[in-house]
């Protein structure tokens, strides 16, 4: 799709090396030579080690052997290469030219929207599982920071090559749902108080103690009552139960799905929990795991022997005394499912509350002859909500919490969707509510998004200014030659492998951190361009007096607009790949200069 600077400069190390063997100098040479960023911009553009790895069998010291691959390198790359040096014990620190960073500016034009792109993979084949949450009532504002990681995280995946399918895990079986249904069931038998029943007395009904009880429960409770009348006022809980239990988890499903689509996450499968009991998925798991020899059944009850498989402190319970199956095995068998059908990597997505779950997880799939391995988890780590610089409460079961809905609607999806990325999953996030929702620089989607503005303004002006366009050219872009036009260019060459390591490393927060990056640097330059430079993008309004047309250089501003146009781009993609829209028109906010609207 697009290449890769790294596997450009990967090329230049590796043929310097592959001249110093044909010389006679190395015996042998590796595949693939490592390429890496000095983590000080001042060492050079790349770095590589190569020397220090082969020195022994060379019979050289590193040093000396990294003098003669950098004499290579400089005959390999030419005037791509703008100095090459040797720091340290051994190592090849490389700056390419700017000429090499001005022509990739023609690589990205002519991949609109795709530049970053990876190569379709034929494996691994990934199953991304994630937010999964209880059909037990609306999304809170919790569960948002799951949704929006895994689907920035398939997003990703997927543009970066792989396979990727996307799944919800619909726990609509076991203690939890019989617990919804007799909440509601109370409730509604609160409701039927003072309603004529044809004789019938509606009795006292105590509420479950671990009921839930937000007020949706009550709203939930008066529609059975409108749509079944006084149908349920004689059950007998729990054998009654389960029409209603159907009821109530449909309408969670339905406020799910609503709340969903509103941010812009949808799955490519809805996986129940209680089909896999009705297809014998759950019992056939069970004969499977004891014919391993990893079951033991004492105590009147079914034991999965963890201790055994994982070095567990304990062996876990698979089917209770009373002969009902756990959720371990019901979830064992999920997992030996999505094996089956046919994915290499199952990548899960969990509460950090959950992290004892893992190691027992991979036990069973070692004990069902699968590599433990196929199974990785990102546990997100919880995020408070602030509102006014006070943590906000929530409790789903007591029926204090701040629904996903509320959030989205106060803030607006890209905002909520930015914030919950803005730290890397497996760390504590703070959602500050006052600062999301601020349209000014310090809000940090909005400054990302006035970028892309700003880009869009830019381009709409050139138009009205009826400013020259000219075709894209190594020669033209050579007019971009300030530093920081330099900079830009780097790092939106450096797009398509930051994809790829993002997307191998499953970090989506690493795109927001990208994002971020390249609109601090692009307002950076369009300030500094003016203050310092004395230059502008296009002719001020000032600047417009006189013979203007006649005396402005038209190719600067060429190359520019060109140059912007990649920016915007690249911005867009980025943007795109964690759910924020790129808003080409946005309400100005003072600034000096061009505006964004």
């Amino acid at each position: 799709m697009t290449s890769s600077v790294r596997s450009t400069v990967r090329v230049l190390f590796q043929t310097a090396v592959d001249q110093v063997k044909r010389e006679g100098l190395l015996p042998a040479v590796p595949d693939s030579i490592p390429v890496e960023r000095p983590k000080r911009p001042e060492h050079g553009d790349y770095a590589t080690n190569a020397a220090l790895a082969l020195a022994r069998i060379s019979g050289k010291q590193p040093r000396a052997l990294a003098e003669i691959i950098v004499e290579r390198l400089r005959a390999a790359g030419g005037a791509d290469i703008s100095e090459v040096s040797v720091a340290g014990p051994g190592f090849i620190n490389l700056r390419l030219s700017d000429a090499f960073w001005q022509r990739r500016l023609l690589d990205i034009l002519a991949a609109p929207g795709r530049w970053g792109q990876g190569e379709p993979k034929q494996s691994p084949r990934v199953l991304v599982e994630y937010l999964s949450a209880n059909p037990t009532g609306p999304l809170h504002f919790a569960h948002g920071r799951h949704a929006a990681v895994g689907d920035s995280l398939t997003r990703l995946l997927r543009f970066a090559g792989y396979d990727v399918l996307r799944e919800f895990y619909l726990n609509d079986a076991g203690n939890q749902v019989a617990m919804l249904a007799l909440s509601v069931w109370a409730r509604y038998m609160e409701a039927a108080k003072g309603e004529d029943w044809t004789g019938v007395i509606v009795p006292e009904v105590a509420f479950p103690e671990n009921g839930y009880r937000g007020n949706y429960i009550r709203e939930l409770a008066v529609e059975l009552l409108e749509r079944e009348a006084g149908r349920f006022v004689g059950a007998h809980p729990p054998a009654d139960m389960e029409p209603i239990k159907q009821f109530a988890i449909g309408r969670c499903m339905d406020m799910i799905r609503g709340t969903l689509a509103k941010f812009d996450v949808s799955f490519d499968v809805w996986q129940s929990e209680r089909a896999l009991h009705d297809s014998g998925e759950v019992s056939s798991t069970l004969a499977a795991l004891e014919q391993a020899g990893f079951i033991d059944r004492r105590d009147n009850a079914v034991w999965l022997k963890t201790t055994v498989l994982w070095g567990d402190d304990k062996d876990r319970v698979v089917v209770k005394s009373d002969g009902l199956p756990t959720y371990l095995l019901a979830d064992i068998a999920y997992h030996r499912k999505k094996i089956e059908r046919g994915f290499d990597e199952l990548c899960d997505i969990w509460g950090a509350d959950h992290h004892g779950h893992v190691p027992r997880m991979q036990a069973a799939l070692k004990a069902l002859g699968h590599d433990p391995n196929r199974l990785s988890v990102l546990l997100i780590q919880m995020v408070s909500l602030l509102r006014d610089g006070k943590p906000v409460a929530m409790g789903k079961r007591e029926g204090e919490f701040i629904s996903l809905d509320e959030v989205i609607d106060e803030i607006g999806r890209d905002a909520t969707r930015f914030f919950y990325l803005m730290r890397r999953h497996d760390t504590p996030l703070e959602f500050d509510l006052e600062l999301a929702k601020r349209q000014s620089m310090d809000n940090p989607v909005y400054y990302a998004q006035y970028a892309h503005a700003r880009c869009a303004s830019l381009l709409r002006r050139a138009t009205e200014l009826q400013a020259p366009r000219m075709p894209p050219s190594a020669e033209l872009f050579a007019r971009l030659n300030l530093p920081e036009e330099i900079s830009l260019l780097r790092r939106l060459s450096d797009f398509p492998d930051f994809v790829e390591d993002a997307a191998a490393a499953r970090e989506p927060h690493r795109m927001v951190s990208f994002i971020s990056d390249l609109a601090g640097e692009f307002q950076s330059y369009y300030t500094r361009l003016q203050k310092v430079h004395g230059d502008s993008v296009l002719p001020q309004e000032r600047q417009r007096v006189g013979n203007w047309r006649a005396t402005w250089d038209w190719q600067k501003t060429a190359a520019r607009l060109h140059w912007v146009e990649a920016i915007r781009q690249v911005l867009e993609t980025a943007l795109g790949l964690v759910g924020v829209s790129a808003p080409a028109v946005m309400k100005r906010i003072g600034e000096e200069g061009e505006e964004a609207s």
